[in-house]
């Protein structure tokens, strides 16, 4: 893991400008002061809050969040930092692809001037970072996103995996396509989604309806699962009206793929 030698003296300021901004003014001094003797932070969805059996995300656990690409996973995890926001956390994000989208993630609610961005030079910085966050305390909840073609070492996963747990006061969310199975292993907790419809206002898709299976949770009982209505950024902020008018609409099977016979 990581030294404080090791970090680059920007990432570190970084953390600690955000620190000091958070003791100071914690979103306007509205929100409580986080408590870190709370075993879990918000996923944003109180469905699936309960069906995790532990009231949220737990704390120094590694979760993945099982899902193809297009299916929720970056959706909710944004949720689960606005969530963790609201109650005067502290997040970040690892984005090791540089594909984060910050005007998608402000309009899903996330505060950009509370969050610290991490473009990290390849999978094994990107985990050794965020070993190194959980171990400063200071960060509440963080999302490793490893991109869409990197598989991280297991190695490296069962260590940062054993670090979150020893501290207990970070719950981290990963996003990782390509190598869910490798992550899989090192998770402590496993939630799969799988998109059971599209949510749609006439002919304008504006989300999709998601369920969550608990696939694994070494701290409660696995085995929940909760349906999620998971909004796209463009469409809950322009109308606040959309999540009332908008119906699902049922996946249509898969068509069979044009084929030439002939030229």
């Amino acid at each position: 893991m990581p030294t404080d030698a090791a970090v680059s003296p920007s990432l570190a300021n970084a953390l600690e400008s955000l620190r000091d901004r958070g003791l100071g003014l914690r979103r306007g001094s509205e929100a409580p002061m986080p408590e870190r003797t709370r075993p879990s932070v918000p996923s944003g969805h109180p469905t699936l809050d309960a069906a995790l059996g532990s009231g949220g995300w737990p704390r120094g656990a590694l979760a993945l969040l099982d899902a193809p690409v297009g299916c929720g996973a970056t959706t909710l995890a944004l949720g689960s930092l606005a969530a963790v926001q609201e109650q005067g956390g502290l997040t970040a994000w690892l984005d090791l692809d540089g594909t984060f989208d910050p005007a998608v993630a402000a309009r899903l609610g996330v505060g950009l001037e509370w969050l610290l961005l991490v473009r990290p030079h390849d999978a094994g910085e990107a985990v050794e970072l965020a070993a190194w966050l959980g171990r400063s305390t200071l960060i509440d909840a963080l999302v490793l996103d490893l991109g869409e073609r990197s598989v991280p070492d297991r190695r490296a996963l069962d260590r940062l995996a054993a670090l979150l747990a020893r501290v207990g006061t970070t719950a981290a969310l990963v996003l990782a396509p390509s190598g869910r199975t490798m992550v899989s292993g090192a998770a402590g907790v496993r939630v799969v989604l799988r998109r059971t419809a599209w949510l749609s206002v006439g002919r304008d898709l504006v989300g999709q309806r998601v369920d969550a299976s608990v696939e694994r949770h070494r701290w409660a009982l696995a085995g929940g699962s909760a349906e999620l209505d998971l909004w796209f950024g463009e469409g809950r902020r322009i109308d606040p009206l959309v999540a009332g008018m908008a119906r699902p609409r049922l996946i249509e099977a898969a068509r069979p793929a044009l084929r030439v016979v002939g030229a």
